[in-house]
């Protein structure tokens, strides 16, 4: 038996609708909170624009009415993008009378200086309990019942491990971690090295170089995270590693797509949500405030911003002075 009885998730879009179908195949009801009556038609209907050969079930239901769900609800999962994630931390604790339990899945910083959501909601907003879900996962995956893993991240682990109970059983297999503030800076992170990766397959510079840059890429988290007052740990784990693996493997990535649509289109504007081109510039203020370097992270920054030709970059990055692997 769930400790939680009233589910909801703020936003109703891709990974909203399939946490909610992983859960309702364990009998679990939930409510998705939309922003306009067609959504909420379309999904009473038990109809789904996001993955049209599913039939969702009749445990999951939609509603506008956010205000009046947030109140009854004693677990919320934020899936929105990472930028209105702020938004629904202030309104949710606005409207919540007592301590609520909320999930965060975005993976992104909460402003422009590098700071988490974790790191936020625990100076700012009291009555928020909060966790993070990252980890290796397509939302179109998971909608279809296919096997996935991923993580949850809260200070207090006992927490986290009670939303892992609640999708035991499922396709869906959580693992509990206390690291939130590393699992938020690993999830960031690994959208940016997802862009490169798209820029290494664009260019066509070969596996070699792709391989490289992930594993330089985890070495830039894992200093990151370790200076940043997180596990160092977590960036070997699911939210680390774990995602960056998949988020490199290809166009599925929408950051991937990015990067190579980037360099064969003369950096064509993106047409859907990339999270990499919000949390890059955060990642580099943090860096510096921490006073650490990010060649990998830095060097995508120049190629997005056209600050040199490419050549150029990829020279600078191969003859750094010589170093350990891991600091």
């Amino acid at each position: 038996m769930s400790v939680f009885s009233k589910i909801c998730f703020y936003g109703g879009g891709a990974w909203g609708q399939a946490l909610s179908i992983t859960l309702a195949s364990l009998g679990h009801k939930s409510t998705i909170l939309v922003s306009d009556k067609i959504r909420e038609r379309e999904i009473n209907n038990h109809t789904s624009k996001k993955f049209p050969n599913i039939k969702l079930d009749n445990l999951i239901n939609a509603s506008i009415h956010k205000e009046e769900i947030i109140k009854i609800s004693d677990l919320i999962f934020i899936t929105t993008e990472s930028k209105r994630v702020l938004e629904a931390i202030k309104n949710i604790s606005l409207v919540s009378k007592v301590k609520v339990n909320v999930v965060i899945t975005s993976k992104g910083f909460a402003n422009n200086k590098g700071k988490t959501f974790s790191e936020i909601v625990e100076n700012e907003f009291p009555n928020i309990l909060l966790s993070i879900l990252t980890g290796p996962t397509f939302a179109d995956e998971i909608a279809n019942k296919k096997p996935a893993t991923a993580v949850v991240a809260n200070k207090n682990i006992n927490q986290a491990k009670s939303i892992c109970k609640l999708f035991h059983n499922s396709n869906l297999r959580l693992y509990p971690s206390n690291d939130p503030h590393g699992a938020s800076i690993a999830g960031a992170i690994k959208n940016i090295i997802a862009i490169g990766a798209g820029i290494v397959e664009g260019l066509d510079l070969g596996d070699n170089a792709k391989a490289a840059l992930i594993t330089r890429g985890i070495s830039e988290m894992s200093e990151l995270i370790k200076k940043a007052g997180g596990n160092y740990n977590t960036a070997f784990g699911l939210a680390g590693i774990g995602d960056m693996s998949l988020t490199c493997s290809g166009p599925h990535s929408r950051n991937m797509a990015y990067g190579m649509k980037f360099v064969k289109n003369n950096n064509e504007s993106p047409k859907e949500l990339v999270e990499g081109l919000n949390a890059i510039n955060s990642a580099i203020t943090l860096s510096k405030n921490l006073r650490i370097e990010l060649p990998i992270v830095n060097a995508i920054k120049e190629i997005l911003n056209k600050e040199a030709k490419i050549d150029e970059i990829i020279k600078n990055l191969l003859s750094r002075p010589i170093r350990n692997e891991f600091s």
